[in-house]
């Protein structure tokens, strides 16, 4: 998924698309449906936006003979985006506060009527405004977020990505976070899977030993049960020869 929002009255999964959606663009748009409701138990609000000036979208898909899932489109290229990015340079040149809107055009600005041919450009230099433009910082990280995306479906140089990606963990601090949060769930699972080896070592050197033990012990008792037979048998012999002396001492 793209986003996904988690509250109180449910999950919202917002998914963004730089051309017109074909059905399997959908159908991997409804698998995030159906994933979210098997995992969450919830049913979520899934908002699409997407560039598609003629409209070519497919509305809907058949699921079943009777059921059907149709997407919620946001179609958003006619923003005039150019003018928007001004106004918001201008603003930051004072440090004037952006309002609800200017702030909502520059976290989806990519997708909107900008003006730019090239995209990469226009993306690295919304990365670098954003730790400038001044706005609520919860809002900035939200951005930060949008713009993590917007790297992914613009940006195709690698070094380039890398640099952006470097600025947004910058500028956002619940990015730097959750790098961290999955860095130390990393360790710890590192962590986990190395004492499972070692427990595992442990036991396997504990039924050897074990094992080895009962061998002996076996072999101890074989030992025995032929010692003892051969006393009985020793027995047996010395009884025999008495009785033997017995019978010959009768004759004489």
């Amino acid at each position: 998924m793209d986003i996904l929002l988690k509250g109180k009255e449910g999950c919202v999964n917002v998914e963004f698309h730089k051309q017109a959606l074909s059905k399997s663009h959908l159908d991997r748009d409804f698998e995030y449906v159906v994933q979210c409701y098997l995992f969450y138990d919830r049913i979520i609000d899934q908002k699409i936006i997407v560039i598609d000036k003629d409209r070519k979208s497919i509305e809907k898909i058949q699921i079943m003979p009777d059921l059907e899932y149709k997407a919620k489109y946001y179609f958003i290229p006619n923003i005039d985006g150019a003018t928007i990015l001004n106004n918001i340079k201008n603003k930051t040149k004072i440090n004037q506060e952006l309002d609800e809107y200017e702030q909502y055009v520059f976290s989806i600005l990519p997708f909107t009527s900008h003006g730019h041919y090239d995209e990469e450009q226009l993306v690295k230099e919304l990365c670098y405004l954003t730790p400038k433009i001044n706005i609520p910082e919860k809002n900035r990280e939200s951005i930060a977020l949008c713009q993590c995306i917007q790297i992914e479906l613009f940006v195709n140089d690698e070094e380039l990505e890398n640099e952006l990606m470097d600025v947004i963990a910058m500028t956002s601090s619940c990015i730097e976070r959750r790098e961290n949060k999955l860095k130390n769930a990393l360790k710890k699972a590192q962590k986990e899977a190395e004492e499972k080896v070692h427990q595992a070592e442990l036991k396997a050197e504990q039924a050897e030993e074990k094992a080895q033990k009962e061998a002996e012990e076996k072999v101890h008792q074989a030992e025995l049960k032929a010692e003892q037979d051969k006393q009985n048998i020793l027995k047996e012999i010395v009884q025999c020869r008495q009785v033997d002396f017995f019978i010959l001492s009768l004759y004489f």
